[in-house]
């Protein structure tokens, strides 16, 4: 009997840990980015906190292709070779890059980057923010972009962080919502660092100012308004380094939540016409449970729970914990991180991407946190902490609290790194989220989830008609023997990232999708019924649903 029970319990921990473990494949499948801050000791700020990726499938061929954000030369740097931004095609499971081919190699200071099919023509558009002036490419459906950023009515030269396209006003058309971060320049370059050694450090954020967001209309005739003004978005001078929708009121559009570096978090509650109203302190996220403010850098929204609401986890600084805010569905949010269980296991961490996803495919969201310090000789100023860090899976433990795996336990993604923007998409096409990750001044990752999902999952890409191309804010609501799940199409989340589009449920055992529901931007909603699982769906608005072949 105790050689019965040791056999089971053997083989749960074996598949335990197969669930978790990423093979980091960048090296042996060409994807041979490699980020320059553009540095030369000068510790200018705009070196540590980049830089941006996006999971796109800019050629409209069925696998994601990535597009990198790279820094530029600032004064002082002298090696002999080019900075610019640099698109992958994905070639069967090698990396092509396409970058001079498809007119998007940016050679401005680029942060982030944000996707989406702004011209509902089929195909996915690409903005790039950058430290200036931010560029709006126009995919042209033949494997070329074309820079249309002056022609469609966009002027932003601040220094902008993430991006994200959605539909504010359910127009049928995607607008823009920008989070810009400090004033800062090259020019004028404080020193910050410890007076008594003289070793220099790069600044805290409180030395700068914040500066405003901004907002942009789609008027659906190739051309963008500014309508930040009017969009009430103005009078807010954050600090905003990480953005994410969501319908967190449920009423049929999106929200809008910026994570603020050192200052108090912003909530916009969306009138349905575009028009926001700020309400980070009436629903509880501008602060942390102790009331002050936190260095927010990445975010997401997620479901953690099964009632139908969107829930919202923030990274933060190394010393304050990761914020994970619990929506209880009347406006309200509460901060439950250390009864959680992600508090303690986040303090000597710095936190940038990250996402809520389905890692084992049980049919609850776990949490995956890609870290790295933001000073780069951290280690002389306080011991406890490096500069590269490793990363962190949290399973969700379906009670309301998460477990932190083993660093054994997840392969590549326990090498520690510097990392900053990382997009979540299935790159391989199996079903289950793979990651890419750019890190500051180091190669990017290639994270792809090690052998086929143990468990059963359902994927769908969403296609609209009268709402945007994209389906973005369209909701997805599906039933099973396991209860029921949600999902939004919202690939604008993590840091500086643009993920992949489709939305992926995992199943656990489950055989069988009793029903499932599609709410479309704008209000129109359709039911299915299907039989087989583990694959993707296509479900194009008002045409029905159809299986979708990789």
């Amino acid at each position: 009997m105790k050689l019965l029970i040791f056999i089971i319990l053997f083989f749960q921990i074996t598949l335990e840990a197969q669930s978790y473990v990423y093979n980091d494949v960048a090296y042996e499948q060409g994807l041979d980015f490699i980020h320059d801050n553009g540095g030369s000791g000068e510790k200018f700020y705009v070196e540590t906190m980049g830089s941006g990726v996006c999971l796109l499938d800019y050629d409209n061929d069925g696998d994601l292709d990535i597009y990198f954000c790279q820094g530029a030369p600032l004064p002082g740097w002298n090696k002999n070779s080019s900075l610019f931004n640099t698109l992958f095609r994905n070639d069967n499971g090698q990396w092509t890059d396409v970058t001079e081919k498809a007119g998007v190699g940016d050679e401005s200071y680029s942060i982030g980057c944000t996707c989406g099919d702004v011209d509902n023509d089929g195909d996915t558009d690409l903005y790039v923010t950058n430290f200036g002036d931010d560029i709006l490419y126009i995919n042209n459906g033949n494997g070329t972009f074309t820079d249309q950023t002056a022609e469609m009515g966009i002027n932003s030269p601040k220094w902008g962080s993430s991006a994200a396209f959605f539909d504010g006003d359910n127009d049928g058309w995607l607008d823009l919502y920008v989070a810009n971060y400090v004033e800062f320049s090259v020019d004028k370059n404080p020193w910050c660092g410890e007076s008594i050694s003289g070793l220099r450090a790069y600044c805290d954020p409180d030395v700068f100012e914040g500066i405003t967001d901004d907002f942009y209309h789609n008027n659906g005739d190739g051309t963008f308004s500014n309508w930040t003004d009017k969009a009430g978005i103005a009078n807010d001078r954050g600090k905003g380094l990480g953005v994410v929708l969501g319908d967190i009121d449920n009423d049929g559009d999106m929200d809008i939540y910026v994570a603020n570096d050192k200052v108090m978090n912003l909530m916009y509650i969306n009138d349905g016409s575009a028009h926001f109203e700020e309400s980070a302190l009436f629903n509880g996220v501008g602060f942390n449970e102790n009331g002050k403010a936190e260095a927010g850098m990445g975010v997401d929204f997620g479901d953690i729970n099964h009632n139908g609401r969107l829930d919202l986890f923030v990274t933060n600084f190394s010393g304050e914990s990761n914020t994970l805010y619990l929506n209880d569905g009347a406006g309200n949010f509460t901060d439950i991180t250390f009864t959680a269980g992600l508090g303690q296991p986040s303090l000597d961490v710095l936190g940038f991407g990250t996402k809520l996803l389905d890692i084992d495919l049980d049919g609850w969201l776990d949490l995956f946190v890609v870290n790295g310090h933001v000073i780069d000789n951290i280690s002389h100023f306080n011991s406890a902490y490096t500069y590269a860090q490793r990363k962190q899976v949290f399973i969700n433990n379906k009670n309301g609290t998460f477990r932190e795996i083993d660093q054994k336990l997840i392969g590549a993604a326990a090498v520690p790194s510097v990392g900053r923007g990382a997009a979540f998409g299935d790159i391989d096409n199996d079903g289950d989220l793979d990651i890419v990750i750019s890190n500051n001044n180091q190669p990017a990752n290639l994270l792809i989830k090690k052998d086929s999902p143990e468990n059963n999952w359902i994927g769908f890409e969403l296609e609209g008609r009268s709402s945007n191309r994209d389906a973005i804010g369209g909701k997805v609501t599906i039933e099973t023997a396991n209860g029921k799940q949600i999902a939004y199409v919202n690939p604008a989340a993590s840091y500086l990232a643009s993920n992949d589009k489709r939305i992926v449920f995992g199943l656990n055992d489950t055989e069988m999708v009793d029903a499932i529901k599609v709410s479309w931007p704008g209000g129109n909603e359709e039911i299915f019924s299907l039989k087989n699982v583990n694959q993707y769906y296509k479900i194009v608005e008002g045409t029905g649903l159809s299986e979708r072949k990789y």
